[in-house]
């Protein structure tokens, strides 16, 4: 856990909880496939991941990243220098692949089965849904897709509610903070639909509760939904 704790300490939008949960997430990733980072930034999600595996003996961690400026989502610098000095100084460099490239480019001739796939790039609607559709079909069933700011941004909420709420093929829907993590099947069971459902409307109330902006509505919402759903 000493790792976990200088991790805290680097720049990135992870809260402490996430920080355990994403470790977690890639200790307990199937065994026969990749991780896949989508958004790198200064690299705090990717030594999660990438400690996470290690300790599990698991799968390297591919880190898409193009690494440059993005004024629409409030990045105005380049990150590629920062995320590799903070990659080798967390000692994870030989579990981590660089892809500095966008999303789309890494995709194209793709070819590795991916047992997780961490969605944190461009919030914007279409942006996040171009990353779900170009890397979902890759997720091996079995395998785990989690997004980042599915409480807060519109766009990954969006895509969230349209392609894994909505689906048929995500079950074991897990929410710690804002991240949201679900596990990819062949077929729902009427428990596991029922599951699902129940904690979606959890979710609701939970948002609810936060928009009347009720008091202790963040704190207690977020716990009660780490347990019930973790």
């Amino acid at each position: 856990m000493q790792k976990l704790e200088e991790i805290l300490k680097l720049p990135g939008m992870l809260t402490p909880d996430e920080v355990v949960y994403l470790h977690r997430l890639a200790g307990g990733s199937p065994a026969g496939g990749v991780i896949v980072e989508i958004g790198s930034w200064k690299g705090k999600s990717t030594i999660c991941l990438a400690l996470g595996s290690m300790a599990a003996g698991g799968a390297k961690v591919y880190a898409v990243d193009p690494h440059k400026p993005l004024a629409e989502e409030g990045y105005v610098e380049d990150t590629e220098a920062e995320f590799a000095k903070n990659i080798k100084a967390a000692g994870v460099e030989s579990h981590v692949v660089p892809l500095v490239m966008t999303s789309e480019h890494a995709a194209r001739g793709w070819d590795k089965p991916v047992a997780l796939l961490w969605i944190d790039g461009d919030h914007r609607y279409e942006q996040v849904k171009r990353d779900f559709l170009l890397w979902e079909p890759h997720v091996m069933d079995g395998g785990i897709i989690a997004m980042h700011d599915t409480i807060r941004k519109q766009g990954p909420k969006r895509v969230l509610w349209e392609s894994v709420f909505h689906s048929d093929r995500f079950q074991g829907i897990s929410i710690v903070d804002n991240v949201t993590a679900a596990r990819k099947v062949s077929r729902l069971t009427i428990r596991a639909r029922l599951a699902k459902w129940a904690t979606i409307g959890c979710r609701a109330l939970y948002i609810a509760a936060r928009k009347l902006r009720l008091p202790y509505a963040k704190p207690v919402g977020r716990l009660l939904l780490r347990k019930l759903t973790t």
